[in-house]
């Protein structure tokens, strides 16, 4: 009975490391990974979401959310594929270069001991929310369960065929530098709107504000006027801090 128990165990044991491989070959097979997300962000709320990896360049993984990407015809996703051309070589002579000159480095390798950083790109609710960056990311599991242990940001779909794509990229990017810089190195979590505020900054700082059409101080002017009075350290995540950050850290 007892050496029944330990052959039913066996059984039991080699079937699961079975299945996990024939998932982890699968999911190799369709260039799907699973990335844990910000549920108060998502469309649907999800915590997790399955992602395919569209495109690697020196310094960055794209990723897409999965259903959203193979229910795309496929002449929208050629146009997206050479915006993300676009945006590597952007990030590659501009974004990078300039931030870290200024602000400093993200932390590389990185937990996950590659170089490059990831991008997922996943629905966003709000038209207002470009993207968000997670802490969570840069801790081990064993610390946060949660942690997709990569150095990663995430940019909404919706800006996958717009112009403002670069301005959303260095905007996270500079929240990922901060994220080393303070809390990392030094065990200092920044004030949000303090936080916020540099990362607006950098799009005035890599030129692009001076292109109208896509400008961001344009836009934080406007939400200004709107409401002038809101409070730049009361953070409520609404477009008013945002505009009363931006405008505060470019006045200085």
């Amino acid at each position: 009975m007892f050496l029944n128990k330990i052959k039913i165990l066996k059984f039991v044991f080699v079937a699961g490391l079975v299945f996990f491989a024939f998932v982890k070959v699968a999911n190799a097979q369709s260039g799907a990974s699973n990335f844990f997300i910000e549920s108060s962000f998502d469309v649907s709320g999800r915590s997790t979401i399955q992602a395919i990896s569209v495109k690697t360049s020196p310094s960055l993984y794209f990723y897409v959310e999965k259903s959203w990407w193979e229910a795309q015809p496929q002449l929208k996703k050629d146009e997206i594929l050479k915006n993300l051309d676009d945006l590597s070589a952007e990030f590659q002579s501009n974004i990078y270069p300039n931030l870290t000159n200024i602000f400093g480095y993200e932390r590389t390798p990185g937990i996950d001991g590659d170089q490059r950083i990831t991008v997922l790109f996943t629905p966003i609710k709000g038209s207002q929310e470009a993207g968000y960056f997670r802490t969570d990311d840069g801790y081990e599991k064993l610390q946060i369960s949660t942690s997709n242990e990569r150095e990663m940001v995430y940019i909404s779909v919706d800006l996958l065929t717009s112009p403002k794509l670069k301005i959303a990229l260095a905007h996270e990017f500079v929240h990922l530098i901060t994220f080393n810089q303070k809390d990392t190195n030094f065990k200092i979590e920044d004030d949000v709107w303090l936080n916020e505020a540099r990362a607006d900054y950098s799009s005035t700082i890599l030129g692009y504000d001076n292109q109208l059409d896509i400008s961001n101080i344009q836009s934080r002017i406007k939400d200004f006027i709107e409401s002038p009075s809101d409070s730049i350290t009361e953070w409520r995540g609404i477009k008013y801090d945002y505009a009363s950050a931006s405008l505060f850290i470019h006045y200085l």
